[in-house]
């Protein structure tokens, strides 16, 4: 990373995403020694070091509750912060609680929140960063945002900018480490080797320990999430450097998937046998991955009813 990141400091950028957690793990990537990021988030403490290595961050969590790491949620309050913040040194704010403000404090004050913060950036080796999803918003409210934050992709960044600089392995509360890059040479795997359960849910091979680099693991969750399961419990593992703890957890979730997908054929049993409304609620919960021991145990006894 170059100090020219991002393009012109002293200003305002908006970063639009579907999933604010992508954000985090980019963000890692953006550590410097020698610039601070400051992270003001609606996730509570516990939940962001899922995300981000806090070690490496300043963060406060912007809520009314007491706590240590708070910070209120009133827009005079965050805007004298940051501006006593960014009167020295110089570093990337990134504002995670764009949607959380606006309806707090109506979109008209976070506009004007932002113009205001836009002013006392000039001169500043500061960069304001606001990500946020344009769903929340209604497209006039989108463009009002991209007129006073300009649009920066963070595909773009990680595709152009040839000199950033990766961060060394950090510790993660689990002991754990995550880099940018895994270099040893990763045995491929084929992810089109499957046992097809017709008509339903797709049993995936099974990915060996070897073979589980990060950008494999991100594509299997990718694959499940396109089949429609909650992989929101794995995706921190991405983060994670040790392959082995990786592994482990990546198996542990298999297993539920597996389970789930079992379950998914026997509630179609059931929905032939005319069990319509209990074979909907039991779909949505196998697909949450969540109280499968419950799942199967009401399946089980249906079945036998209708025997």
């Amino acid at each position: 990373m170059t100090t020219s990141w991002p393009p012109g400091s002293s200003r305002v950028y908006g970063i639009q995403l579907d999933d604010p957690r992508e954000g985090y793990v980019w963000l890692q990537q953006m550590a410097a020694k020698d610039r601070t990021l400051l992270v003001l988030s609606r996730l509570a403490p516990t939940r962001l070091s899922r995300w981000i290595n806090l070690q490496s961050i300043r963060f406060h969590w912007v809520t009314n509750r007491q706590d240590s790491y708070a910070i209120d949620p009133a827009l005079e309050k965050i805007n004298h912060f940051l501006n006593s913040t960014i009167s020295s040194d110089s570093g990337i704010i990134w504002l995670d609680a764009v949607e959380y403000l606006a309806d707090l404090h109506g979109f008209d004050s976070l506009i004007h929140f932002v113009q205001s913060l836009a002013d006392e950036l000039v001169d500043t080796n500061w960069t304001l960063v606001l990500p946020y999803s344009p769903l929340a918003f209604e497209s006039t409210q989108v463009a009002k945002i991209r007129r006073e934050a300009p649009n920066f992709s963070i595909i773009e960044q990680k595709n152009t900018d040839d000199t950033s600089e990766p961060i060394k392995d950090v510790t993660l509360e689990d002991n754990s480490t995550i880099g940018l890059e895994e270099t040893d040479d990763e045995s491929k795997i084929d992810d089109s080797l499957a046992i097809e359960v017709e008509p339903g849910l797709v049993v995936l091979s099974r990915i060996p320990e070897k073979s589980l680099s990060r950008a494999i693991l991100q594509r299997r969750l990718e694959q499940w999430k396109g089949m429609g399961f909650d992989v929101s419990e794995l995706e921190p593992v991405v983060l994670v450097n040790d392959r082995t703890i990786r592994h482990e957890r990546y198996f542990a979730f298999e297993e539920k998937v597996r389970r789930a997908t079992e379950c998914e054929r026997r509630i179609r049993e059931l929905e032939q046998l005319g069990f319509t409304t209990s074979a909907t609620k039991l779909h949505f919960r196998i697909m949450q991955l969540t109280g499968l021991d419950e799942v199967e145990s009401e399946i089980q006894n249906l079945l036998a009813e209708a025997r």
